[in-house]
């Protein structure tokens, strides 16, 4: 599953593609799943929570340091060292320590004042293996981060025993095997990064238990069957990224009921039929992407309804009817993507009203009729919108005007007139008339 940023017409636009890491609120609307870099960053230590709340008691410092720690916490660590083949870690100080008391001041090991283990992060070091199944020994640890490694193998069974758990971050691994339906116990879990492994099956059902839940990132796996219903019962979800799967089937009619959600992307999976009218209900999305589908009939009127949409990407669909002037009401908009699709009729003059705009994108469409006379958005950088069928352009006035939306996309219209046809079609019977004399004086 590829991206075809290369395709003719394809939008190299860059808005924001940064992919947020943590909570959602505030994060970038644009993020889309994109190539990972073959370079491996040099690991840091990690600073992002140098006090974190005691579980019990008062708030106590908790930056990494000879902490009084239970033997058998420590001992459990140094089995995630040899397990995840430590000696070829990029740093791994501490970790090889006999001494069985000081691991809150081993290398990225967050503990609080009381030596309980909050945060294990050790993302781009060079971690090769699998889990251990013990992660029951840290009941305090509220944050995993192991992304950007070459963990193989399955999620272990203990994962979903840590009561405390917030955040657990396992991007771009080697990760096989389903998604592991122990996660619902964890009540705090409010963020989840799976994306790029290669994870089968489909969401379970238990997940619907996440309450609390507001990030998922499943990104680039080979999770499959119908598009996941559970995910609809997640209230509190604000991102929800499920592309690059081989998810199948219809959306479900109460897709809407995430009306929390800010990010939504499901391309390059294999879903059809239309998109449902709910989509309107999601009043607080900022990013939706559904692009490389078989999604099918019009665009809803409801979709229009979300005003505070900045990235919206419905390309490579079979999409029809045409394009409502009510898309002028979408007046965030930063990029705008309806290419490859089967969408007729005019471009409707309310897209001027879209002054954001930065990237526009409606080529291999049957658009038609007169194109607008509008100015382009001044913030354009991006316009694609052939090959279409525009049947006649404005004047050479605005054709020509560097500021109209006909010369920033480049447009190429066709003036269609009755004279014009009239004389051709005269032209063609004239020069039949002239063959037929010729033919018959040959013969005689």
């Amino acid at each position: 599953q590829e991206d075809d940023s290369t395709d003719e017409g394809e939008d190299t636009t860059t808005i924001d593609t940064s992919t947020p890491t943590t909570t959602v609120a505030g994060s970038s609307p644009t993020e889309v799943s994109t190539p990972v870099s073959s370079a491996t960053p040099t690991p840091t230590a990690d600073t992002t929570n140098s006090t974190l709340p005691s579980i019990v008691g008062s708030e106590l410092p908790a930056s990494s340091g000879n902490k009084t720690v239970s033997p058998a916490v420590c001992s459990a660590l140094q089995k995630l060292y040899n397990s995840l083949n430590g000696n070829s870690w990029i740093v791994k100080t501490g970790w090889d320590s006999t001494d069985m008391s000081t691991c809150c001041s081993w290398f990225n090991v967050h503990c609080n004042g009381i030596g309980q283990v909050l945060k294990i992060a050790l993302a781009h070091n060079n971690l090769v293996g699998q889990l251990p199944d013990n992660f029951d020994q840290f009941p305090d640890l509220q944050t995993i981060d192991l992304s950007y490694n070459n963990i193989s193998g399955p999620i272990p069974a203990s994962m979903g025993t840590l009561p405390r758990l917030k955040s657990l971050n396992f991007d771009v691994n080697l990760l096989s095997g389903s998604l592991p339906s122990g996660l619902s116990a964890p009540v705090n879990l409010t963020t989840i990064h799976f994306k790029n492994n290669s994870f089968t099956g489909t969401i379970p059902d238990s997940w619907a238990l996440m309450k609390n839940i507001q990030a998922i990132y499943l990104s680039n796996n080979n999770l499959t069957g119908p598009f996941p219903t559970v995910v609809t019962q997640l209230a509190s979800v604000q991102s929800l990224y499920l592309d690059n799967n081989a998810f199948n089937g219809f959306l479900p009619a109460n897709l809407g009921d995430l009306s929390n959600l800010l990010q939504l992307n499901i391309r390059y999976n294999h879903l059809l039929g239309n998109i449902p009218a709910s989509v309107g209900n999601m009043t607080k999305l900022e990013s939706l992407i559904m692009s490389h589908q078989m999604l099918n009939g019009s665009i809803p009127e409801e979709l229009y309804n979300l005003l505070n949409l900045q990235v919206l990407d419905l390309s490579s669909n079979r999409l029809t009817g045409g394009l409502s002037h009510k898309l002028g009401q979408l007046v965030k908009l930063q990029k705008l993507n309806f290419g490859h699709n089967g969408i007729t009729g005019p471009i409707p003059n309310e897209i001027e009203q879209l002054t954001k705009l930065q990237s526009l994108n409606l080529n291999y469409n049957a658009l038609n009729g007169q194109f607008p006379s509008t100015m382009a958005p001044a913030a354009l950088g991006y316009c694609y919108m052939t090959p279409n069928q525009f049947q006649s352009c404005p004047g050479p006035e605005v054709v020509n005007n560097p500021e109209s939306l006909a010369f920033q996309c480049s447009v190429d219209c066709v003036v269609k007139t009755k004279t014009k046809s009239a004389a051709s079609h005269l032209d063609v019977i004239t020069k039949t008339f002239w063959l037929l004399t010729i033919v018959v004086a040959f013969i005689m």
